[in-house]
């Protein structure tokens, strides 16, 4: 009866020793596996784009995007950048429209997983100012 209790006990203690550490090798692998394939955004072209300091937020008339963005920060889950929000301001239509530029802060969120392309930022949110008041601007990024 003594040793089916020692087998048991030395059974229970190797399970608590590998537990922890088959654990934190699932971690590190994870881990490794984002950090190989980063977040991107879809160009118009689907084409996938990393840290664009140049993107165009309406594919079908490019009446707005982004121009001279610098990234400070871009990681799985978020980016942050600082550039040019570009929009036609569509007085007295689009066609006749004047391009209008507005120093910006522009940051990219909810990350959606797609078979064909991966990671992908879904929201552009944009802060600027217009004659002193502040504005918030927000584009879809993925259909």
């Amino acid at each position: 009866m003594r040793k089916k209790n020692s087998r048991a006990i030395a059974l229970v203690g190797a399970v608590l020793l590998i537990a922890p550490i088959t654990a934190i090798g699932g971690v590190a692998a994870s881990s490794g596996a984002s950090a190989a394939t980063p977040t991107h955004v879809l160009t118009c072209g689907e084409k996938l784009a990393f840290k664009p300091s140049t993107y165009t937020l309406s594919c079908a008339d490019a009446n707005a995007g982004w121009t001279g963005v610098t990234w400070s920060v871009w990681n799985d889950s978020s980016a942050t950048g600082r550039g040019i929000l570009r929009q036609n301001d569509c007085t007295p239509n689009c066609v006749s429209g004047k391009f209008i530029n507005y120093r910006a802060t522009v940051t990219l969120s909810k990350v959606v997983s797609t078979k064909k392309h991966g990671e992908l930022f879904s929201v552009a949110t944009f802060h600027y100012s217009v004659s002193g008041h502040a504005k918030t601007e927000v584009f879809d990024l993925v259909d």
